[in-house]
């Protein structure tokens, strides 16, 4: 996969930046798939939309991601590295959609959650709203406070096995205390945050060079980034 350029990292940052998290991702999920149109990316499982995230963050940005963590034991601060090609998740394939649920002896058909799925669950006054809310929009339940509480745990069950990279936590024990823990990874929120950063020294980048030379920003970010860094050298 083709990571983004300079020019296009401005781009989605521009169109982004006032956005939620559940629109930045399908907003990063058109560079992934631009072929495809706005609703196909919104029905796409939530473990492939973040491995094809995964997969343009690093083709972006290369295939390290630096993280920072608070240990809940002692508070103390972690400072950690990993490659998203450890994790080794699963995601479904686009004919595994569909799964089942077992409630009172009889078998539900249902279908993995996407990102309208979050969206519609993004309003919900608490967690446990939120996934009953979730279930009831895939099992297509009329009364989302009427489900067992049985078939919502089978239903996380079944997507768990199915779509593993839906939900990505990383093991943790902090250094200094001993505490292990699992720590959730945001994909969206972990990318969104390095396209703001990497934006940001974009933008002084092409200030300092526009202020020195004259140069347009397109002829600016037009440039390799070696010569781009050239200028900087001799500008700074």
């Amino acid at each position: 996969m083709q990571g983004l350029a300079p020019s296009q990292l401005l781009d989605v940052w521009e169109q982004g930046v006032e956005s939620g998290g559940i629109e930045r991702g399908l907003l990063l999920l058109a560079r992934c798939l631009p072929d495809t149109d706005w609703q196909e990316l919104a029905a796409l499982s939530i473990g492939r939309r973040n491995r094809l995230l995964l997969e343009l963050r690093c083709a972006t940005f290369g295939e390290a991601m630096h993280c920072f963590a608070l240990c809940p034991g002692c508070a103390g601060e972690l400072e950690f590295d990993f490659k998203p090609s450890e994790l080794g998740f699963t995601y479904a394939r686009k004919d595994e959609t569909v799964l089942q649920v077992d409630q009172d002896g009889r078998t539900i058909r249902g279908r993995l959650p996407d990102s309208t799925d979050l969206y519609a669950a993004s309003s919900c006054h608490d967690v446990e709203e939120a996934r009953r809310t979730i279930a009831a929009r895939c099992l297509a339940a009329e009364n989302p406070a009427a489900l067992p509480l049985a078939a919502i745990e089978d239903f996380e069950a079944r997507i768990a096995e199915a779509d593993a990279g839906s939900d990505i936590s990383l093991d943790l024990t902090c250094p200094t205390c001993g505490h292990s823990w699992e720590l959730a990874l945001d994909v969206v929120g972990f990318f969104w945050q390095e396209i703001h950063s990497a934006a940001r020294r974009i933008a002084l980048e092409v200030d300092a060079l526009a202020r020195s030379y004259g140069w347009s920003e397109a002829a600016i970010l037009g440039m390799s980034t070696a010569r781009r860094n050239l200028y900087l050298e001799m500008v700074g």
